[in-house]
């Protein structure tokens, strides 16, 4: 995250491939949203069948702890090494929620981590 960016904690500086603009014309064009996401399509992976990375995305901030902050540059350079090549922000931070999504035990572990499910006898609520 950039400081001084604004509402935006995942805002990125200008040079970044991630705050390129869609051109006029594919802004005006809304996804169908009866079909399924890769209709018409299915060979072709995500990735590159967009024209910018923030084609039919929705901006969601969040609202993240510094340490979790710290821990987004090293995850970032991992992925790329498993990866073999340069990832936008946007597609890892997605990515990571979608497998979290898939994955609610694990979630569901951590989120016991920091309090979850967990009875307090001395405090009352």
């Amino acid at each position: 995250m950039k400081s001084g960016s604004g509402d935006d904690p995942f805002a990125e500086s200008d040079s970044d491939p991630d705050t390129e603009e869609r051109s006029d014309e594919t802004a005006e064009i809304e996804p169908d949203s009866e079909a399924p996401e890769d209709a018409g399509q299915p060979d072709i992976p995500y990735k590159f069948r967009r024209s910018s990375v923030k084609e039919d995305r929705k901006q969601r901030p969040i609202f993240i702890r510094p340490d979790v902050e710290a821990r987004e540059s090293t995850f970032l350079r991992n992925l790329e090494d498993d990866v073999g090549e340069d990832v936008y922000k946007t597609d890892a931070l997605e990515a990571a929620l979608v497998v979290a999504m898939d994955n609610p035990d694990l979630v569901a572990a951590k989120l016991r981590e920091w309090g979850y499910d967990w009875e307090q006898s001395t405090t009352p609520r």
